[in-house]
This record gives C-alpha cells, sequence and structure tokens, in this order.
C-alpha cells in the first residue's frame, strides 16, 4: 500500500548525522527539525495537512498508542492546536513540528521501523491467529482455592502484549479487570530492586529454584527463601519495600508504582479476594 512505500522511503532516504548537505543546519535544533519534515511528509503523503487521526493511525501500526506516556505532550499539544485553530483537525507542517518536536527521536525510530519489532502490524496479525485458534480450546476450570476466584467467568479470554521498546497490543476482553495473584511477584520483585538494589534484595531472598512446591514455606542453606517467585520468597521481598512506612502508605506505594509501571493503564485491588483468602 501506498503508506508502507511511504514508509520503506523514509527508511531508506533518512540520511545518517555526518551524511548532512554542506549547507544544511547542523545543530541539534537543525537535525530535529528535519527530522520533523520527513516525518511530517512520510505521512502526509504528497499533502500539504495531514488530519490527525491519520497521524494516530499511522502511529498504531508501529506500535505505539496515544495513551503511551511517553507521548503524553505530543497528544496534549495535538489536542490544544485543534482546539486553537481553524484547521478542523488537519496539521501543516509547521502545526506538525510544533506538536511532535518532544518526542521526534522515539518518533523517528518508531516510523523508520527501528523498534525490535520492526512490522509490528505483520507481527500482531500472527498473535490474533493464534488468539483466534487458542479461542476455541474450552478444557480446564477456573481456580477455585478462593471462593471469590470461582466465581470468574471461564469464556473470558484476551491477550495483551508489551515489548522492550512500548510497543503494545491487545486483544479478546483486556479491558475486564482480573486478580493477578501469583503474577504479581515478578512486578514486586522488581520494584523493589528498583527502590533497594539488587545486592541488599538478595541478602535476604536467594536466587536458585527451591525443588518444592511453590508454596511450601522452606528456606535454603543459607537460612532465607530460595527465591522471589516462591511464596516464602515473595513475603520477604514484600516486606523489604518501604520498611519505613505503614501498611497503608506503603500499599498506596506499591500501587502507584504498579500503575505506572503499566503505563497508567487500570491497576486496582480486590477487597473481596483480599478478604475471603485471609480465611482460606
Amino acid at each position: 500500500c501506498s503508506r508502507r512505500r511511504s514508509r520503506e522511503q523514509f527508511s531508506r532516504s533518512y540520511p545518517p548525522p555526518l551524511s548532512l548537505p554542506p549547507n544544511s543546519d547542523s545543530s541539534e535544533s537543525g537535525m530535529l527539525s528535519r527530522l520533523g519534515d520527513l516525518l511530517f511528509y512520510t505521512i502526509a503523503e504528497g499533502q500539504e495537512r495531514i488530519p490527525i487521526h491519520k497521524f494516530t493511525t499511522a502511529l498504531k501500526a508501529t506500535g505505539l498508542q496515544t495513551s503511551d506516556p511517553r507521548l503524553r505532550d505530543c497528544m496534549s499539544q495535538m489536542r490544544r492546536m485543534v482546539r486553537e485553530s481553524s484547521s478542523g483537525g488537519l496539521l501543516d507542517r509547521d502545526l506538525f513540528q510544533k506538536c511532535v518536536s518532544s518526542n521526534i527521536v522515539l518518533l523517528t525510530q518508531a516510523f523508520r521501523k527501528k523498534f525490535v519489532i520492526p512490522d509490528f502490524e505483520e507481527f500482531t496479525s500472527h498473535v490474533d491467529r493464534i488468539f483466534e485458534d487458542a479461542k476455541e480450546l474450552t478444557g480446564g476450570k477456573v481456580a477455585a482455592y478462593i471462593p471469590q476466584l470461582a466465581k470468574s467467568n471461564p469464556d473470558l479470554w484476551g491477550v495483551s502484549l508489551c515489548t522492550v521498546d512500548g510497543q503494545r497490543h491487545s486483544v479478546g476482553h483486556t479491558k475486564i479487570p482480573f486478580c493477578l495473584q501469583s503474577c504479581v511477584k515478578p512486578l514486586t520483585y522488581a520494584i523493589s530492586i528498583s527502590t533497594l538494589g539488587t545486592d541488599y534484595v538478595h541478602k535476604f531472598v536467594g536466587k536458585e529454584p527451591s525443588g518444592l512446591r511453590y508454596n511450601k514455606l522452606s528456606l535454603n542453606e543459607e537460612g532465607i527463601p530460595h527465591n522471589p517467585m516462591v511464596n516464602a520468597g515473595a513475603i520477604v521481598v514484600s516486606s523489604l519495600i518501604k520498611m519505613d512506612c505503614n501498611k497503608a502508605e506503603k500499599f498506596d506505594f506499591v500501587l502507584q508504582y504498579l500503575n505506572k509501571m503499566a503505563g497508567n493503564e487500570y491497576m486496582g485491588f480486590s477487597n473481596a479476594t483480599a478478604f475471603l483468602r485471609g480465611w482460606t
């Protein structure tokens, strides 16, 4: 399609920093301006102005979402430009430059296919096909070791992914909250490592498999839990976070940190599950 050809042309035609024409502006601002122009013409495909929805559609094709926290300034700037101008949601080159200037490096990487998954649309088409195939599998049962979990709808099925570059894709029932349960262990471990450091955390928890069930309360030869992914280790790791705070402050800190890790998407807490778990 013309959009794909245009992106490929952008990828081929963009010169490296050392290939600037003799009389061009080699300053950082000049380089960023040139990147902005190239990005505009790539998306505009010969048009003088581009609709905002065309930009957001092209953006999503790279795997980036308009809700990406890194693009907050860019998207808010675009919305403001639309409100203040009489262009009817159209951006000319100058307006486009003003909107993307704060994110031009990230956007250039995206449209030049420099992310870890260059052709994100092709990749997600495979994910969607696997999703549809797996959708037909109806065996198994929902977890029932906590009463609240036993009430889960077995027909709900969704897949979400996020690459290291922040490319995101979701399909299925991904807007319906579910309880993380033990899936939160690597997240709380990450919080503890980030705030306290690896060396300190591993004074209290090991790094090796236990060879036992995950919920077996056991210690290794050094007298500490085997690793952060078994229950004993996860309890220790959680206790290390914000040790100088009370429970309420600790809870708020962890929930806010998890929310940040999720790109400021929804992250909540199930009182019913936590309460009933305490009685099982």
